[in-house]
């Protein structure tokens, strides 16, 4: 149902991927909630960042480029030949101070897989949901690792207490489309 991978990236990638996406020059963008469009007022504990730089297999970024090289290379280790990338997105959750889960969901109703990759290590755990949307399944981020499972389970992110931020490049797959 999950698998996981440690040091997903060499450290020559890995360090290029942090100088970019750690930079004063690479754009996040505000949501008033991690999951969903419903939330308008801007009081919600819920908010992130994002950069999305492919949707619907097109480009959508400057850093799209350098995002499916390494997309592609994880992608690979997870040995999904036969899928091809439709959706990549970063995402950023910053610390409020308490633990914060934020909504279940799935990132898309079409069949796919979903890659979490992980640049940091921190303590905004993802969390996995039944049908009722009872936790069953929980993941830590380790630094430069990467979780891969079916896209029709539910899962949502959760903003870190201890760390001051938690920053993953959400990856959905599609088989020979």
């Amino acid at each position: 149902m999950f698998k996981k991978v440690n040091n997903v990236l060499d450290v020559k990638m890995f360090n290029d991927i942090n100088e970019i996406v750690l930079s004063n020059n690479f754009p996040w963008y505000y949501l008033p909630d991690s999951a969903t469009k419903l939330t308008t007022d801007n009081k919600t504990k819920k908010y992130s960042f994002h950069h999305t730089t492919m949707s619907d297999k097109k480009s959508n970024s400057f850093f799209n480029e350098s995002t499916i090289e390494i997309a592609d290379v994880i992608k690979d280790k997870f040995n999904l030949i036969d899928y091809e990338l439709v959706r990549l997105r970063w995402g950023m959750t910053t610390s409020y101070g308490e633990k914060i889960i934020n909504n279940p969901h799935v990132d898309t109703p079409e069949k796919h897989k979903v890659i979490l990759y992980y640049l940091n290590k921190c303590d905004g755990d993802t969390y996995f949901y039944d049908d009722e949307d009872n936790i069953i399944n929980k993941n830590t981020p380790e630094e430069n690792s990467a979780i891969l499972f079916d896209g029709n389970i539910k899962h949502s992110s959760s903003k870190p207490n201890t760390y001051d931020r938690r920053i993953v490049l959400n990856m959905n797959l599609q088989k020979g489309i």
